[in-house]
């Protein structure tokens, strides 16, 4: 059992705004893309954390994985997440304890506390550079969630940042 995270998946969003930027042809092909990579990396036992914009949380429903969403400032109400079935919890920060030490885990880096050292989050825009903080947007890791031991023994740094 492994625990992975991702952010920014934009499912079925506006083609131009989520899929040109990364010289894909539209959305669909960006979904393509993030489920092929989900379904190599993830195991039915895995946890998935998704940190934010899920878009069309349709295509979750046919993805391995326990799936627990941190909401982003694009996605429903928790009650309309839990009823879909597809989240085992739905919050708008959690903090998690991991056998590499406690993470932070948001969407919007902004909002983390100072006393936050390790964050995990979503694409911010602009340049976001603090100490303790990675983005694991799709697009920034491969298109697909990222496991807890590539993140710390993979050389992906503890500082990354990336325009919108």
């Amino acid at each position: 059992m492994a625990i992975h995270f991702v952010a920014d998946l934009n499912f079925n969003g506006d083609s131009a705004l989520h899929a040109i930027p990364f010289g894909l042809t539209d959305s669909s092909e960006m979904t393509r893309r993030i489920c092929e990579m989900w379904r190599a990396r993830v195991a039915d036992d895995d946890t998935v954390w998704i940190l934010g914009n899920v878009g069309n949380a349709v295509h979750l429903g046919c993805l391995p994985g326990v799936k627990h969403l941190v909401r982003g400032r694009s996605d429903p109400q928790p009650w309309n997440c839990l009823a879909t079935g597809r989240f085992a919890s739905v919050s708008d920060v959690c903090r998690v304890e991991t056998e590499h030490g406690p993470f932070t885990l948001l969407s919007d880096p902004a909002k983390a506390l100072e006393c936050d050292a390790r964050v995990l989050h979503g694409l911010v825009a602009g340049v976001w550079d603090r100490p303790g903080h990675t983005c694991v947007a799709a697009s920034g890791l491969g298109w697909g969630p990222v496991s807890l031991d590539a993140l710390m023994h993979r050389n992906v740094p503890m500082t990354m940042s990336r325009a919108a």
